[in-house]
C-alpha cells in the first residue's frame, strides 16, 4: 500500500513530466494507430468487397459476341462463369461541365457469378446508371438528364436512373473518366453498334495465377477461333488484386514504417524522462535499498509509473486512432472503389495498439530503471545531481570550455557555460538530438520527395509539347485532320498520332505512332527511333516486361523491331515508334488522335475558344469527336495521384517534429529544475532575469542545431528509400537527396521557435523562485 502511495505521490510530483510522457505517446501511438487502423480496414474492405464480387479474370475483345461464344465459353471445364459487354467511348456534358466517359452494355446486370455490381434501383431498358465515384466528378444529378455523345453519333439528353457501384473500376474522379452503364438496347439507340463484342470470364479456381488463367484463356481463344470467331485483343489483369491495390499496399506499409518511427521517437523521450525521474530520486532510493527494499520492489514501482502512464496514454490515443484510421481507411478505400459502411477496425488491430501503449514506456523506462538501481548506495547518497560518475564539477566544465574556445574565440563565458549546460547530461542530450533529427530528416525527405515529384510531373509535361489531345469518333486521314486544325485559329501546331494494341508473347502491348515535333520524352538510354522497325520503350513499360532492353530484337505484329531507347514517359507504359512505320504496317494513313500547341499555351480562355472552334470545323467535315482532353487537367488527375501520398509523409515528419518538441521541452524542463541551486547563485551574484533566460534559450538552441546538423545527413539515404520506394509504387521521380537551403533554413527556424518557446516556460517558472529557496533546493 505504501508503495503504491508513493508511486502515485511521484507521478503527482512530476506531473508537468507526466503530461509530457503521456501526450508524446499517445502522439506518437495515435499515428501509428491510424495507418494500421486505415490498413486494417482497407484489407477487410478489399475482402468483403473485391473478393467477394467474383471479379472478371479475363476480358477478350472480339470480332462479335454472342450466345454462341458465351456459350463456348462456359463450356470450358476451368471458366466458372462468363458474360457479354459492349465499352464505347464518349463525351458527357452536365451543368457546364464536359467530361470522358465510357458507357458499357452488359447482357445481365443482375449476374451475380462474375462481376457483381450494386444497383441502387432496377435496371431497365431505358435510361443510363452512373458510377458512384464519377457522380460528383461528373457535375451530373440522379434523375436528371445529361448531355451524351457516343464516339460518332450526335449528342442526346439522356436520363440517369440511379447509381452503380463497380469495385472492378478505379475510381472515376483519379481516372478523369465518367463511367456509365446501360442495357445494350439503350446504346444502340444512342448509336452504338448493334450487340456485344466483349466476351469476360472467371475462370474456377480461386486463388490462380496470372499464368494459369492465360493459361484457360488461350485454350478458350483457340476454340474461338476455331468457331470462326476473330479474338482482337486479351486483357489479363493481376488476379484477386484491384488495380490500385498493390500501390496501396505499399503505400500504407511505407507510412507504417514513419508510425514506427514515431514511436522510436516516443521512446526516447520516455527514457529521458524516467533517467531524470530517477536522478533526482538518486538518494531516495539509497535510502530504500538501506531500509531493506529489494532492486525488484523499487524497480516495480518505477515501472509501475510507466505502465500507468501507458495506460493513460493509450486511453486518449485509441479512440482516436479508431476515429482517424476510419477518416484516412475511408479515404484510401475510395481510391479502390470500396465503401467501409459495416465495416469495423479487427478486434487485433486495437489489441495490438493497447498492448504498444503499455510496452512501449515500459521498455523504455527498463535501461534507465536498471542502471540506477545497480549503482552503489554509497555513491548514490553523495551524489549532487549536476556531474557525471568519478568527475569533479570544476573539471567537467573546465574541459568544456576548454574544447570550445577555440570554437567560440573571445565570445562571452556566460555563451560557454550555455554550450556547457547542454554536454552536462550526456544521454539525455543524445536522445533529445536523436529525437528532433529523425523528426527533421523525416520532414526533409518528405520536403525531397515533394520536389522530386514537381520535378518529374514537370519533366513529364515539359516533353508533351501541346496543350489539348483530341481523340476522334473514327480514324480519319492524318493529313486531314492536320490541315483542319491548322486552319483553326490559335492553334499554332498539329500532330496527328495512331495507335495500336498488341501483343509481345502473352502480354498486351500499346504501340503510338507519332511524328516527334510535339512530344518529346526525356531519354534515359539509347537514343530516339529513326528508321523502319525502331522503338523506343517507356521505363514502366521495361519494368512490366523486362525483355525490351536497349538493343534487343523482338517480332510484334508480324514486324521485326529493334529497341533503340528508354525514356521517362511517367505513369504510361507504352512503346513509341514514327506514324509512317505504323501506316506501312496497317495499310492505310488513318490516326484516331489529335495533339494541339496553341498559341497562348497558358490562357484557358484561348483553350476553350480553340476547342470549341476545332469541333465546329470537324462537325462540318463530317468527322466527329469522341474526347477532348486538356494537358492542364491530365496534370492535374497525375499531381491528384502523387501529391496526397506525399502530403502524408509530410504530415508524418511533422508529427515527429512534435514529439521531438515535447522531448525538447522535457529536457530543458529537467535541466532548469536540476540547476535551481546554480540559478539561485546566479541571481545571488547579481545576475539579472534576462541574462539567465538567455543562459537557458542558448542551452536550449544548442541543442536545436545538433539536431539541425544531425538530421542533414540523415536525410540523404531517407530521401533515397522514399524515392527508390515512390518509384516501385508509383513511377520513377529524379534524385532530390540534398533539401534545399529554403527548406534546410526553414526547418532550423522552425524548431528554433519551438526552442524558444520550450526553454521560456520553464526557465520563467524557475525565476519566479526565490532565491533562498532556490538555495535550499536538494
Amino acid at each position: 500500500m505504501l508503495r503504491a502511495l508513493k508511486t502515485w505521490r511521484d507521478l503527482w510530483q512530476h506531473r508537468a513530466r507526466s503530461v509530457l510522457v503521456v501526450l508524446a505517446v499517445a502522439l506518437g501511438l495515435m499515428a501509428a494507430g491510424t495507418i494500421l487502423n486505415a490498413w486494417a480496414l482497407v484489407e477487410r474492405a478489399t475482402d468483403l468487397g473485391y473478393r467477394t464480387s467474383l471479379p472478371v479474370s479475363a476480358t477478350l475483345v472480339l470480332d462479335r459476341a454472342d450466345a454462341h461464344a458465351l456459350t463456348i465459353a462456359k463450356a470450358q471445364p476451368d471458366i466458372a462463369a462468363a458474360r457479354l459487354r459492349r465499352s464505347v467511348m464518349a463525351a458527357v456534358q452536365a451543368n457546364g461541365r464536359s467530361r470522358n466517359a465510357v458507357v458499357m452494355a452488359l447482357d445481365d446486370f443482375q449476374r451475380a457469378d462474375i462481376g457483381r455490381l450494386q444497383l441502387d434501383t432496377s435496371p431497365l431498358e431505358d435510361g443510363l446508371w452512373i458510377e458512384r465515384s464519377s457522380l460528383d466528378f461528373s457535375g451530373a444529378s440522379v434523375g436528371e438528364p445529361v448531355s451524351l455523345k457516343l464516339a460518332g453519333g450526335q449528342t442526346q439528353s439522356v436520363d440517369l436512373r440511379g447509381l452503380v457501384r463497380d469495385v472492378s473500376q478505379a475510381p472515376g474522379w483519379m481516372e478523369n473518366l465518367v463511367y456509365l452503364y446501360g442495357s445494350e438496347a439503350a446504346l444502340t439507340r444512342l448509336g452504338a453498334p448493334p450487340g456485344f463484342n466483349e466476351l469476360q470470364v472467371r475462370v474456377r479456381d480461386e486463388h490462380p495465377t496470372r499464368a494459369e488463367v492465360r493459361r484457360s484463356v488461350d485454350a478458350l481463344k483457340d476454340k474461338l477461333s476455331a468457331a470462326g470467331y476473330t479474338v482482337r485483343n486479351v486483357d489479363v489483369p493481376e488476379p484477386g488484386q484491384h488495380i490500385h491495390a498493390a500501390q496501396m499496399d505499399s503505400l500504407l506499409m511505407t507510412q507504417g514504417a514513419f508510425g514506427l518511427l514515431a514511436l522510436l521517437a516516443c521512446g526516447f523521450l520516455v527514457v529521458n524522462l524516467v533517467s531524470a525521474m530517477l536522478a533526482g530520486q538518486t538518494r531516495e532510493i539509497a535510502v530504500m535499498k538501506v531500509l531493506g527494499g529489494s532492486p525488484r520492489q523499487i524497480g516495480a514501482m518505477v515501472l509501475a509509473q510507466a505502465g500507468a502512464l501507458g495506460l493513460l496514454a493509450s486511453a486518449i490515443a485509441l479512440p482516436a486512432a479508431l476515429w482517424l484510421g476510419r477518416l484516412y481507411g475511408g479515404l484510401k478505400a475510395e481510391l479502390l472503389n470500396f465503401p467501409l459502411d459495416g465495416i469495423a477496425t479487427p478486434v487485433w488491430a486495437v489489441a495490438l495498439q493497447l498492448a504498444v501503449g503499455l510496452a512501449l514506456p515500459l521498455a523504455a523506462a527498463a535501461l534507465p530503471v536498471r542502471a540506477a538501481l545497480s549503482r552503489p548506495v554509497g555513491e548514490a547518497l553523495r551524489d549532487i545531481g549536476i556531474t557525471r560518475e568519478g568527475q569533479a564539477l570544476s573539471l567537467q566544465r573546465g574541459a568544456f570550455a576548454a574544447r570550445l574556445v577555440p570554437l567560440l574565440g573571445g565570445w562571452a563565458r556566460p555563451l560557454l557555460l550555455s554550450v556547457g549546460n547542454a554536454f552536462r547530461r550526456r544521454q539525455r542530450m543524445l536522445l533529445t538530438v536523436l529525437a528532433l533529427a529523425i523528426g527533421g530528416a523525416v520532414y526533409l525527405g518528405a520536403a525531397n520527395l515533394r520536389s522530386a515529384v514537381r520535378g518529374s510531373v514537370d519533366d513529364l509535361f515539359v516533353a508533351q509539347r501541346y496543350q489539348v489531345q483530341i481523340r476522334v469518333g473514327a480514324p480519319t486521314p492524318a493529313a486531314k485532320l492536320e490541315a483542319l486544325a491548322a486552319d483553326v485559329p490559335g492553334v499554332a501546331a498539329a500532330e496527328a498520332w495512331r495507335g495500336l494494341r498488341t501483343q509481345l508473347g502473352s502480354e498486351p502491348l500499346t504501340l503510338l505512332g507519332v511524328s516527334g515535333r510535339l512530344l518529346s520524352p526525356r531519354l534515359i538510354e539509347g537514343r530516339w527511333f529513326g528508321v523502319d522497325g525502331e522503338l523506343v520503350v517507356s521505363r514502366l513499360l521495361q519494368r512490366q516486361q523486362p525483355a525490351l532492353t536497349v538493343g534487343s530484337k523482338h517480332r510484334i505484329a508480324d514486324h521485326d523491331w529493334t529497341i533503340v531507347g528508354l525514356v521517362d514517359a511517367g505513369p504510361q507504359a507504352m512503346a513509341y515508334t514514327s506514324r509512317a512505320t505504323l501506316d506501312v504496317l496497317a495499310g492505310n494513313d488513318l490516326a484516331t488522335s489529335l495533339v494541339l500547341r496553341l498559341d497562348r499555351p497558358g490562357s484557358p480562355i484561348a483553350l476553350l475558344d480553340a476547342v470549341q472552334q476545332l469541333r465546329e470545323a470537324f462537325s462540318e467535315a463530317g468527322i466527329a469527336i469522341a474526347a477532348s482532353q486538356s494537358q492542364a487537367e491530365n496534370r492535374r488527375v497525375v499531381e491528384d495521384h502523387l501529391l496526397m501520398v506525399v502530403d502524408f509523409l509530410g504530415a508524418m515528419g511533422i508529427v515527429m517534429i512534435a514529439v521531438g518538441a515535447m522531448g525538447l521541452a522535457s529536457t530543458m524542463g529537467l535541466a532548469v529544475l536540476e540547476r535551481r541551486r546554480e540559478i539561485g547563485v546566479l541571481r545571488a551574484i547579481g545576475a539579472r532575469n534576462g541574462a539567465i533566460l538567455a543562459l537557458i534559450q542558448v542551452e536550449g538552441l544548442t541543442l536545436v542545431a545538433l539536431a539541425w546538423l544531425a538530421s542533414l545527413p540523415l536525410a540523404l539515404p531517407l530521401s533515397a528509400l522514399l524515392e527508390a520506394a515512390f518509384g516501385r509504387i508509383m513511377f520513377s521521380v529524379p534524385w532530390r537527396l540534398v533539401p534545399s537551403v529554403a527548406t534546410a533554413l526553414g526547418w532550423l527556424g522552425l524548431m528554433a521557435l519551438i526552442s524558444l518557446i520550450a526553454c521560456a516556460l520553464p526557465a520563467r517558472r524557475a525565476l519566479r523562485i526565490p532565491a533562498a529557496q532556490a538555495l535550499a533546493y536538494n
